[in-house]
């Protein structure tokens, strides 16, 4: 029953496209999988049982959160569907790890099932587009919220199941990075090197900017472990040339970048850019317009939209530019949590990466699962802000309980379970 639960719960990382009703909020299918598995472990377990951890920043959050309501920087429902995602998506991920008594290799090996499963169906989207096989990849007849990610360089950009190709590099990110290090250092190390090379295949097939900061993140990470560059030079040169083509000749990337540099050197007006640029910067201006007015605390959980409305007439003509564009989300992490939690907010998230980091000199098993979740929030705080796709509640406990474990071979000498 567990292995089915497991990978039950873990397929909704790639299921952010499947939404079953859009009022008066939006239920996605992945929300029943989590209802089916609090049902399914409370009829094994009897109980259901919450972190100390989880509760206290919940209460933190939650309290500042309520607070704003007060304040009028929140619409209350925005805030009680937020208070309702954490909680559901902190228990569900919390009790999976519980259940399989801590075991995040376990977990992880199903999560790289499951992503090298995703990237396979994208190599097929790819291959469908150049035979001309509609069904085969444009997917928008199965899956309601698929945008698909168009063509680029007469290439389709590969989104696989997710809606478009930045979720796919967002839920594929920790896998990108298992599969970069088995091609880089001919070591399985959880995943085989033909699986490698198809999760990277179709991660560059995506033509996606932040996808690509993925890859480089994780040449980095692999760097930084190792402490050899000078053997690395050559993977880290491929790194460089790589990006150098992807801006020379990917159309998506290159007008992306241009005019996010000309934007913010004043050379092109924010309504001339194109819409990723327009997104990008003018979420960042509201988010810090909202720092400034709530620094330490922020706005609350769920204030972006109402902060979002309140700025951005003072940032461009609404008439000019268009429609609020990742108005919810504020369209990265960082940007969401510099707008709704402040310094307090973007102070804990770097604290936690840096106290549950793993390297590679501690263990040679967990260092891996511990890193590529680093090239997941990388992902996240640059270009996805919302809290709930691609699963990033389960790698921020995934994360926590990756330490966790180190923490107790180290204490035991090895061998010994991790206390939940």
């Amino acid at each position: 029953m567990i292995p089915l639960l497991n990978y039950l719960v873990l397929s909704g990382i790639f299921a952010s496209g499947f939404v079953l009703f859009r009022t008066p909020f939006e239920f996605y299918v992945n929300y029943l999988f989590m209802l089916l598995f609090i049902g399914a472990y409370f009829y094994r377990c009897h109980k259901i049982q919450v972190s100390k951890f989880f509760l206290i920043f919940l209460a933190i959050f939650s309290g500042v959160s309520l607070l704003n309501v007060f304040w009028g920087n929140i619409v209350l429902f925005s805030f009680v569907k937020q208070f309702g995602g954490f909680v559901l998506n902190g228990v569900v991920y919390y009790l999976l790890l519980k259940i399989n008594d801590g075991d995040i290799e376990k977990l992880f090996y199903v999560y790289l099932r499951l992503a090298i499963l995703v990237a396979v169906i994208g190599l097929f989207q790819e291959v469908s587009y150049l035979i001309g096989f509609t069904y085969g990849y444009d997917f928008s007849y199965f899956i309601p919220k698929f945008n698909g990610g168009g063509v680029s360089a007469g290439l389709l950009r590969v989104t696989s199941i997710l809606p478009e190709p930045s979720h796919f590099g967002g839920a594929i990110a920790p896998a990108l990075f298992i599969s970069i290090h088995s091609l880089i250092k001919g070591d399985a190390g959880f995943i085989g090197r033909k699986s490698a090379l198809a999760v990277l295949s179709a991660a560059v097939l995506s033509f996606s900017l932040v996808t690509y900061v993925a890859i480089v993140t994780a040449v980095v990470l692999i760097l930084a472990n190792y402490r050899q560059f000078r053997r690395m030079l050559i993977p880290l040169s491929v790194v460089g040339v790589f990006s150098y083509l992807s801006y020379q000749y990917v159309p998506e990337i290159r007008v992306r970048v241009d005019d996010t540099f000309a934007t913010m050197s004043g050379r092109v007006v924010l309504t001339e850019s194109n819409l990723s640029t327009f997104a990008f910067i003018s979420n960042a201006s509201v988010a810090m317009e909202s720092f400034k007015a709530n620094p330490i605390f922020g706005s609350g959980i769920g204030s972006h939209p109402v902060s979002y409305d309140k700025y951005i007439p003072g940032i461009v003509d609404s008439a000019d530019g268009p429609a609020a564009l990742s108005k919810d989300d504020a369209g990265s992490l960082f940007f969401r949590l510099m707008s709704e939690t402040g310094l307090l907010g973007i102070s804990l998230f770097l604290y936690y990466i840096a106290r549950f980091y793993v390297s590679r000199k501690q263990d040679s098993t967990l260092w891996l699962i511990s890193n590529s979740m680093i090239c997941l929030f990388v992902v996240n705080l640059i270009r996805l802000g919302n809290f709930f796709y691609c699963g990033f509640i389960f790698f921020i406990w995934g994360y926590y309980f990756t330490r966790k474990v180190y923490d107790a071979r180290d204490k035991s000498g090895g061998g010994q379970p991790v206390a939940i």
